[in-house]
């Protein structure tokens, strides 16, 4: 055997997990689910190291399952679902790898050659795959070609992104201090006012920006976990998410009628009193966030404009944040990410008895067997619900007295709304372990919106000192009857899983492509809604009454480009990477900002002045509409008139170069410093004084007229100020010095600070960070 030193290092990637012995085995090209399955037919199984393209999960299940000795994949990362899956089972894993030298495949990649020895080396999070003397080789990669090129320099803009949030904010708790911090309103703190009245475009818009930063922190590596062999999961959650979109309000209403706010704020608190519920974090952050995503999409193909249904956004939205007030019964934060990545919610009764009822391992033989009970019922759930994280949800850290902290999880096993879970009708609908810590190290845990662990180091199963398991037999057993499951029942349970993925395994590569994609849509379209439905009573209504299990027109009119055209593949990376989700609503309270569009020039005249002397007779209709308010110093902005100026605002900063403008702006501000200062001198000034003021901002006048006309071509009206300046010049400098700073005519300081606040609206500058007044 060759030493250490002989190998040759051939390609790196991500570890999963890290450990300070290398592992070596022959490699096998898994690149079909035929050569899956023939794989783990063979004998030495336990000794091979598997490669395989994409990073996703379900497509290795029955190699996992089987226990091979490492895994490598060409695309992915280690918070893909395969990398998840792999940490579980503690199989070393090494993810992303762009080999330097082998043979070609099928489709021209760069691979060990099959059968050949490598060495997996994950002592440091960058995992490198060394590969023995004279193994078979087509020479080293040579010149890339012009695909390759392509694809280097398309990763080239994709790595900046994966750290920073369309390029500027990043990761973790940095990054959500910096996102709250641009939020205009109060809408990620669940208080009681907000809770029980209709968002504005406003709040809508902030908890969009919010959550498209949020979807992001959690799956933005996800953008990089390439295809599955088994499952076209790209397309069928970019399916699911649209007809969420399209039906979803319908279902929002039926629930929320039936239950009331109030008891809907309680249906979100059953996670608290209950373990084993696919009423969970995952399901209700969800019950917002994929539909507003398939609404995303379905704009990015260009089959609905910004006014589409956008008073069933305020809905989803509602419904979401109802359902999270009653998950965290505080009235804090909307989101764990703003918690620090904490979700302890579940009663201290629960975690009482789970803590009596852990037991310490007795040894490598115990602990294994929890280990692999952990593993193989999360990859079950996972290929039960067609590779998606539904069937998983962790809630904690819950700290013990002992120093040790708990961390409570739930897989999901059998659900009958699920044709294909028959081959799961002997497990349980839930199994619920209490997980017990007790690092030696230091160790970081976070718990996602998406209801994942993931922590710092990543091999945190290392800390894994005893564990307690529990069964709920149906989704509708009473919590009360929720059973222990001893270590006899648990090994039934892994040979029942095997045994279950192993036909689900089979069955679904006798699929055809579109009935995958319809079974994985169907999951992803049932579950977000489906478990609130059924604690409301009011599933079979939505069933019989409302059809619940058809699909919209509009859904099956994006089915063709995203599945036909492969928009899909390239859409939903994407939109994980760069936070694609609802684009701002025009809607509020009933009212639609897009009919009131012809007045949005005196709305936003009014809007910038605050309050408008002398209006034109066209407020009268705005009044009459309920946008305008009159008083005898003037026109105001009612709530909704500042409402439907706002989504009409949004709307043209939507179809604006707000990067020219903002480089026009930057120019603008020196200007704009020596125009106050020389309007400050004018009231102290006399008359010889002010003589040379007017010359000194007719100066200014000349001075911004180039950034105004450059301005005008991003936006026209910017195009405007500079005649309005010229005429409250004119007349100043013909005697009229109520024309220099009146606050109640047309003056230069008027026009001017109508102009600053136009740039500050439009550009969404915060005044009191800029300092700018």
């Amino acid at each position: 055997m060759a030493t250490a030193e002989e190998f040759k290092t051939i390609g790196a990637g991500r570890a999963v997990f890290t450990r300070p012995e290398p592992v070596e085995g022959p490699v096998a090209w898994l690149d079909s689910p035929q050569a899956v399955i023939q794989f783990v037919q063979r004998d030495d199984v336990a000794d091979t190291i598997v490669l395989a393209r994409g990073g996703t999960t379900t497509f290795l299940t029955p190699a996992l399952t089987a226990g091979v000795k490492g895994v490598i994949t060409l695309q992915g990362a280690p918070e893909s679902h395969l990398g998840i899956l792999s940490r579980e089972y503690g199989i070393p894993c090494v993810m992303g790898v762009q080999f330097e030298d082998g043979v070609r495949s099928s489709r021209g990649e760069i691979i060990p050659a099959d059968g050949a020895v490598v060495r997996l080396d994950i002592s440091t999070p960058e995992g490198r795959v060394a590969i023995e003397p004279g193994a078979p080789s087509e020479g080293g990669r040579g010149e890339p070609t012009a695909e390759e090129q392509a694809l280097a320099a398309q990763m080239e803009q994709v790595i900046p992104l994966l750290h920073h949030f369309r390029g500027e904010v990043p990761h973790g708790a940095e990054g959500d201090q910096q996102l709250r911090d641009r939020l205009k309103t109060d809408v990620s703190v669940l208080s009681d006012e907000s809770l029980r009245r209709r968002l504005t475009p406003d709040e809508i818009n902030d908890f969009n920006d919010y959550a498209a930063w949020n979807v992001w922190d959690a799956l933005a590596l996800r953008s990089t976990e390439g295809e599955s062999g088994l499952i076209p999961r790209q397309e069928y959650e970019a399916f699911g998410c649209i007809n969420q979109y399209l039906r979803f309000p319908t279902f929002v209403d039926v629930i929320t009628e039936k239950l009331g706010v109030d008891g809907v704020i309680e249906l979100g608190a059953i996670p608290r009193r209950e373990p084993g519920s696919k009423v969970n974090q995952l399901h209700l952050w969800c019950s917002a966030i994929t539909p507003l995503f398939g609404r995303g999409l379905l704009h990015k193909l260009g089959l609905i404009d910004l006014d589409h249904d956008t008073d069933g956004v305020e809905k989803l939205v509602q419904f979401q944040r109802r359902l999270m007030a009653g998950f965290w019964g505080d009235g804090g934060e909307l989101f764990s990410s703003s918690r620090g990545y904490r979700a302890p919610v579940l009663d201290r009764s629960w975690i009482d008895r789970f803590a009596a009822d852990v037991q310490p391992f007795s040894g490598d033989d115990q602990r294994g067997l929890y280990q692999r009970f952990n593993a193989t019922t999360e990859i079950t759930g996972f290929l039960l619900h067609f590779d998606n994280r539904s069937g998983l949800c962790d809630s904690g850290p819950y700290p013990l007295p002992d120093g040790g902290f708990m961390i409570v999880r739930d897989h999901f096993l059998h659900d009958p709304a699920y044709h294909w879970h028959d081959v799961a009708e002997d497990l349980p609908h839930a199994l619920t372990q209490a997980m017990v810590f007790h690092p030696k190290d230091d160790l970081q845990v976070n718990v996602l919106d998406i209801g994942t662990l993931f922590s710092e180091p990543s091999n945190y199963l290392d800390s894994l000192t005893g564990m307690a398991v529990y069964a709920r037999d149906r989704y509708d057993t009473p919590v009360e009857e929720l059973r222990r499951v001893d270590e006899d029942e648990m090994r039934l349970i892994l040979e029942r899983c095997d045994t279950t993925t192993t036909k689900l395994y089979k069955r679904i590569a006798s699929m055809s492509p579109r009935d995958k994609i319809m079974c994985g849509a169907q999951v992803y379209y049932t579950e977000f809604v489906a478990p609130m439905a059924r604690r409301a009573g009011v599933w079979e209504q939505l069933v019989e009454e409302h059809d619940f299990f058809e699909i919209d027109p509009l859904a099956m009119e994006a089915y063709y480009p995203l599945v036909r055209d492969k928009q899909a593949a390239a859409i939903v990376p994407q939109a994980f990477l760069m936070g694609l989700l609802s684009p701002p609503v025009s809607h509020v309270g009933g009212i639609d900002a897009s009919a009131h569009a012809e007045h949005f020039p005196l709305l936003h005249r009014i809007a910038l002045r605050g309050m408008l002397p002398d209006p034109p007779q066209a407020v009268g209709a705005l009044a009459e509409a309920g946008l305008v308010a009159t008083t005898a110093a003037g026109a105001l902005l009612s709530e909704a008139g500042t409402a439907v100026h706002q989504a009409l605002l949004a709307a043209e900063r939507g179809g604006a170069d707000t990067e020219r403008l903002q480089a026009v702006y930057d120019r603008f501000l020196p200007i704009n410093g020596d125009f106050k200062a020389a309007c400050a001198r004018w009231h102290d000034a006399d008359e010889g004084a002010r003589a040379a003021l007017l010359a000194d901002l007719s100066a200014l006048v000349d001075r911004v007229e180039p950034a105004l006309r450059r301005s005008g071509e991003v936006v026209a009206r910017f195009a405007d100020y500079g005649p309005r300046l010229r005429a409250a010049l004119s007349a100043a400098e013909a005697g009229d010095h109520e024309q220099v700073t009146s606050p109640q005519t047309d003056s230069l300081h008027t026009v001017w600070m109508e102009l600053h606040e136009d740039y500050i609206q439009i550009l969404e500058i915060d005044r009191e960070l800029e300092g700018s007044y």
